[in-house]
């Protein structure tokens, strides 16, 4: 064969290869999608802290719907960032009645080593285990005990709305992403699963978990979960009951609990940083227009942009994070073999105005996805959305 035919073939072929995903940066993304009229990057103190006083710094500076930690305060700690030490260990003070001041506290989270200077309360106190930050801001980490799944018996949560305001009803942000890098220690036990940060909104501020569905008047939730071997996905509650919509191959609902969007689209891994993208735009009430988009690292995961996320007015706004991590499921299968730990860093909210308005079904009628683009939102994405990447932003 001759050559030139040879390399003629050989360039028809590779010109059906895909390019390689191009991550995206966060700016591209705030611009792309109009997110600019609010921002909040979440502050960390300048040392180390132990749960008590973390949980403290939370509830005073992360504008905490009803101003306070939902559960899980003894589990939160402030610590040296992982990637630069070893150490991923807690200790935990013996139970006590009280606890001394602060400002007692805080002060030994100078030294290089995690010295219980104050008595804990009846439930434990966590402290750091390296305090030496190396000239690095500290990073919350967050425990969830040997044996522990969701019945906040490990994790934690909360729900962080600094720029709503403490009412889920203010405001008017039909468009937000949070961003935030995370780290699973090296050897890290997946288990079956567990549940990770997200986005909230509605009325509602309790419901949307834990089994409690939502029929789209009330509230909706958009957390991210691992699976086994830290396999990812959305793990989103939000009506169910546009037609097609439960027998999609990216979609898997769950009657009791809430619904996966893409699962294995993407996988965590351990030992190093890795950066989440999470955007969710409400749709127009009556149109299945919605949209919840992922990026792991910067490279496309997962688009929906035909989703029914509210099917009442009365959901006005993407609330904020749902800071929401725990080993679960709901029953010991899914508990934690061993005590571990993760780790979270520049945790940022973008919020804009606009809901989308792409054109949709009736919120209704059946045909949830049009067959001609099933393959582009399948899970993981395909290539061809990695490299349309953010541009399809500008159409929303």
């Amino acid at each position: 064969m001759s050559p030139f035919l040879t390399t003629a073939i050989l360039s028809a072929l590779l010109s059906f290869v895909p390019s390689p995903v191009s991550a995206v940066t966060l700016q591209s993304i705030i611009d792309a999608y109009g997110l600019t009229s609010a921002q909040c990057n979440f502050t960390v103190p300048n040392q180390a802290l132990d749960s008590s006083d973390a949980s403290t710094w939370i509830d005073s500076n992360w504008s905490l719907n009803g101003d306070k930690v939902d559960w899980g305060n003894s589990y939160i700690v402030f610590s040296a960032d992982p990637s630069t030490t070893s150490s991923t260990l807690v200790r935990r003070q013996a139970s006590s009645t009280s606890s001394s001041a602060s400002s007692t506290k805080t002060k030994s989270a100078k030294t290089s080593s995690a010295v219980a200077t104050a008595s804990a309360t009846s439930s434990g106190v966590s402290y750091p285990a390296v305090t030496d930050l190396n000239g690095e801001p500290p990073v919350l980490r967050i425990e969830y005990p040997s044996g522990s799944y969701s019945k906040k018996t490990g994790g934690t949560q909360f729900y962080a709305q600094p720029l709503n305001g403490s009412d889920s009803s203010n405001g008017a942000y039909e468009r937000m992403l949070l961003s935030y890098d995370i780290w699973f220690p090296t050897g890290f036990a997946w288990n079956k699963g567990g549940k990770l940060p997200g986005l909230r909104g509605g009325p509602e501020n309790h419901g949307c978990s834990g089994g409690d569905a939502t029929n789209g008047t009330t509230c909706f939730s958009t957390r991210l979960m691992w699976r086994s071997n830290g396999s990812g996905e959305v793990y989103a509650y939000i009506p169910t009951t546009q037609k097609n919509f439960c027998s999609e191959k990216d979609v898997t609902c769950n009657s009791d609990y809430g619904t996966s969007l893409a699962r294995g689209s993407f996988s965590f891994i351990t030992g190093q940083w890795q950066t989440i993208y999470l955007l969710v735009i409400l749709n127009e009430v009556g149109t299945a227009n919605g949209v919840v988009q992922l990026w792991y690292n910067g490279v496309p995961a997962m688009t929906f942009t035909d989703l029914v996320i509210r099917t009442s007015d009365n959901i006005a706004s993407v609330g904020g994070l749902y800071f929401s991590t725990f080993f679960g499921g709901d029953d010991s299968s899914w508990a934690t073999p061993t005590q571990q730990f993760t780790y979270y860093r520049n945790i940022q909210l973008y919020g804009g105005g606009g809901a989308s308005n792409l054109t949709g079904a009736a919120a209704s009628s059946a045909g949830h996805r049009a067959a001609a683009t099933d393959g582009m939102k399948s899970v993981g994405m395909g290539i061809l959305l990695g490299l349309v990447g953010v541009a399809a932003g500008l159409l929303l």
